[in-house]
């Protein structure tokens, strides 16, 4: 008497050739992270103090939607993407080079 179970296929495995579904390369072991400057949220607080701007009025001025993002700047726990860099060394009129050199302090 044959079972009422049919035979599956093979599975086959998610790094074969054959397989139709895209995965990511496992990089557990390796990190992305890159360096952050360590000085870059205290050069940003006093940027922005010794423009005389609030946190609302500086996040105006280089283009970021809300104060909550300045604040994660200056504490250091978000880093601030390359064009916010820019406009705080514009605001500044240092060199961004300034901002992001650990051993270059700011004017």
């Amino acid at each position: 008497m044959t079972s009422a179970r049919t035979k599956r296929a093979p599975r086959v495995s998610s790094n074969s050739s054959h397989s139709l579904v895209r995965t990511r390369p496992n990089r557990k072991g390796k990190s992305r992270k890159r360096p952050y400057p360590l000085n870059l949220a205290r050069k940003l607080t006093q940027v922005r103090l010794d423009l005389g701007l609030s946190q609302g009025q500086i996040a105006n001025q280089v283009g970021v939607k809300d104060r909550a993002s300045i604040s994660g700047y200056e504490r250091g726990e978000r880093e601030p993407p390359l064009p916010v860099l820019l406009a705080y060394a514009r605001l500044a009129r240092i060199p961004m080079e300034r901002l992001v050199d650990d051993e270059l302090d700011l004017p």
